[in-house]
């Protein structure tokens, strides 16, 4: 092993001695996460032969190696991949390998290219492939087998048949030229009012017979201040605090550090007023030029909600918000009451602070809510959502056009009292924005 390191700061095991003492300890007088940062710190590429020793000794699925997957390089990340996936293809179907196949699917699909019918086959034997997310794998299939595999399918389609997965195989593909044709002949898109939930689920809307993307495809995260770091990370264990000091999608300053491409400022309160409690609204965040994360708004944007009464209040699980012409939101006509309300759970505002809007590395653009276990940053502009539950465009309520996704917050967010603000009960919120109306909306998915 390469040594590069404190000399003060004790040595790394190596990967055998880490998998050697998880099999005979497990957790128990064993730290096998902070040997796994310290192993980081002193040989980053023997990360790929600690995965590889892992499944080697047929050991169930344990978080430090989804920690070691994340905390790769993209050459070691690869070439990991690489090996367990062709394991896969060579009749491996152990649950831990299906779980590395996972962290594939999400951050590299393109391992799965050329393969595609041997993907399909491992989907359908419910073995040989990712265990939870192989509908994200195929974001990588080519136009070429998605027009193929369409063409093959019958005009009825059974559920849970071959046919069926194929057909879902070419939906998520999300090729604009394929989605609505599949959409339609395999989905009863245009004919069941719920097959709008299907297209929903790959990012796409039907307006006159043309495909709509509702995401754009690379976010910019949010990088917080030194403040709202301190506050995050006083409640957090310290092996978290270092993979978050690590992990690419946080931006921690320092010399690898991403540049800022936007500026933002979040927190505090603004002179607005809910329109069902009468209180003042809550900003989220507020972005001088928000056309640099992709949202369709050429003057500054200030996305706000109430706290308080937003997915608490029967009448505000999803909050809308009219815009004038320098971006300040004011509570949609709709939803003005002329009697307040009195939350339940009367909340504080975010701490205010100036944040820096960053592209992490390709790998990052696209991340799963389960996958990412508080190690991943999912507080991000633009990109794809990551759901916690089913995907929800709001319909504009002006316009009745589905809105576009601008932004999503995650949880344990500094506030201005000193207390962490979790949506419901740990999940995240997602904020859509109109550009022909000038409308925000926001709501929040937890578990």
């Amino acid at each position: 092993m390469t040594q590069a390191r404190d000399t003060g700061a004790p040595a790394a095991l190596s990967p055998a001695q880490i998998v050697d003492a998880y099999a005979r300890l497990g957790w128990k007088n064993n730290d096998p996460m902070g040997q796994v940062l310290r192993l980081r710190r002193d040989d980053p590429a023997a990360l790929g032969e600690l995965v590889t020793l892992f499944l080697d000794r047929g050991l169930e699925h344990a978080t430090f190696i989804d920690a070691a997957l994340d905390l790769m390089d993209d050459v070691t990340y690869a070439e990991t991949l690489r090996r367990v996936w062709r394991r896969a293809r060579d009749g491996e179907t152990a649950k831990a390998l299906a779980e590395v196949l996972d962290s594939a699917a999400v951050q590299w699909p393109g391992l799965f290219a050329g393969a595609w019918p041997a993907l399909l086959a491992a989907v359908e034997a419910g073995a040989g492939g990712p265990r939870f997310n192989a509908d994200h794998a195929w974001r990588a299939l080519d136009a070429e087998t998605a027009r193929a595999w369409l063409a093959q399918l019958p005009p009825r389609i059974e559920g849970d048949s071959p046919d069926s997965l194929r057909a879902r195989a070419v939906l998520h593909s999300r090729q604009p030229e394929t989605v609505l044709r599949v959409w339609r002949q395999a989905f009863a898109g245009g004919v069941d009012p719920d097959a709008i939930y299907w297209l929903m689920e790959v990012g796409y809307a039907d307006e006159g017979g043309q495909a709509r993307a509702l995401h754009g495809e690379r976010p910019l995260h949010i990088r917080f201040d030194a403040a709202q770091r301190k506050q995050m990370a006083a409640s957090q264990p310290e092996w978290r605090r270092e993979i978050q000091r690590l992990h690419p999608s946080w931006g921690f300053p320092g010399a690898e550090a991403a540049p800022a491409v936007a500026q933002g400022h979040m927190g505090g309160t603004l002179a607005a007023t809910c329109g069902l409690c009468h209180g003042p609204l809550h900003r989220l965040l507020t972005l001088p030029q928000p056309v640099l994360a992709g949202i369709d708004c050429p003057t500054p944007l200030t996305l706000a909600t109430c706290l308080s009464c937003q997915g608490w209040e029967q009448d505000g699980p999803i909050l809308f918000f009219r815009h004038d012409g320098d971006g300040a939101p004011q509570a949609h006509p709709s939803q003005r009451q002329a009697e307040p309300v009195t939350p339940e759970f009367p909340a504080e505002p975010l701490r205010e602070a100036d944040v820096a809007l960053f592209q992490a590395p390709a790998r990052w653009a696209w991340q799963d809510w389960g996958e990412s276990n508080g190690r991943q940053n999912l507080s991000r502009v633009g990109g794809p959502p990551s759901w916690v539950q089913s995907a929800e465009y709001p319909a504009c309520p002006d316009c009745e056009r589905r809105m576009s996704f601008a932004m999503q917050l995650d949880s344990d967010l500094p506030q201005a009292d000193g207390g962490d603000w979790m949506w419901g009960s740990g999940g995240c919120n997602y904020s859509f924005w109109c550009g022909h109306c000038r409308v925000s909306a926001h709501l929040w998915q937890c578990t």
